[in-house]
């Protein structure tokens, strides 16, 4: 990974970190301690759906979909990796996936008021990466997207 997108990445986890503190901040001013107490819970449990990129991946392939995860947070999307069961992650870099699926599936989530959670599998074969996306809100859904290497 260049420099570059290490600093960007790196940029961004400190602008997050930053806010977390000025909720929890904020929550103990106002005297709120059980806020404070379920957000850092909230924190802590999204630190743990996301350490499966980085324990089950080659390097480069997590700071990907890590990026890619970060992508979704920008549409209002807080994306889950389930099962990563593939090793083509140059072939959903040269696509821009997961996020071009994502953007072109938000617009079905503008009706929820809170960040729809969106979990992702991906598994491989000789077609390709398949991406199974599955929602539970507003309605529960799915779809499946096969991402071929491009020729």
């Amino acid at each position: 990974m260049e420099a570059e997108q290490m600093v960007a990445v790196l940029r961004r986890l400190r602008h997050d970190f930053g806010n977390y503190l000025q909720v929890i901040l904020g929550y103990i001013d106002l005297n709120r301690p059980e806020k404070a107490r379920n957000y850092i819970q909230a924190i802590v449990d999204e630190l743990m759906s996301e350490r499966n990129i980085f324990e089950s991946l080659e390097p480069e392939a997590a700071l990907y979909l890590y990026e890619q995860l970060l992508e979704a947070r920008d549409l209002g999307i807080m994306l889950r990796y389930k099962g990563l069961l593939f090793h083509s992650w140059n072939t959903l870099k040269k696509q821009n996936q997961p996020f071009n699926t994502l953007a072109s599936l938000s617009s079905q989530f503008n009706s929820i008021d809170d960040n729809p959670v969106i979990q992702l599998s991906l598994s491989e074969d000789q077609t390709g990466v398949t991406m199974l996306f599955e929602w539970e809100q507003p309605r529960a859904g799915r779809l499946e997207v096969l991402v071929e290497e491009l020729k």
